[in-house]
């Protein structure tokens, strides 16, 4: 079991980054378009939503920042998406409000690149997940 856990940590996180092959189980939050750009300074990537407050920043790009309830962190993550992984992930969206089921993360390699990936499982095969309403672990 600890071998596991191991293996799981890296999708445990407010920043998953699954390989390719794994997947991460997620539940929608919210979407927001955000202008990010790494700092120097903090040594990190720091999202804004004004242009005007991202003086300093540097590769300053326009993204779309998803926010997600993680299933393996039991708690809230987010991804950054470009305008292509947007509209991939809304069309899931979409089946998941007609069919229902659960959505998956993961990223596929594309070139050099990889790429965020989302899917629809219809049948919840992820039997640890703990029962509750999700509005009370976001709080």
């Amino acid at each position: 079991m600890i071998r596991l856990q191991q293996h799981i940590r890296h999708l445990a996180c407010y920043h998953p980054r699954p390989k390719e092959g794994e997947e991460v189980p997620l539940q929608f939050v919210g979407l927001e378009e955000m202008i990010a750009g790494w700092s120097p300074y903090l040594k990190k990537t720091v999202y804004v939503d004004d242009l005007q407050k991202a003086e300093g920043l540097k590769r300053i790009r326009e993204i779309f920042l998803l926010k997600v309830y993680n299933w393996l962190l039991d708690g809230p993550s987010i991804i950054e998406l470009t305008n292509e992984e947007r509209m991939q992930f809304e069309d899931v969206m979409n089946d998941l409000l007609l069919y229902g089921g659960e959505i998956r993360y993961t990223r596929k390699k594309c070139g050099r690149k990889r790429l965020n990936h989302f899917r629809l499982e219809r049948a919840s095969s992820h039997r640890n997940v703990r029962e509750g309403v999700l509005l009370d672990k976001l709080q």
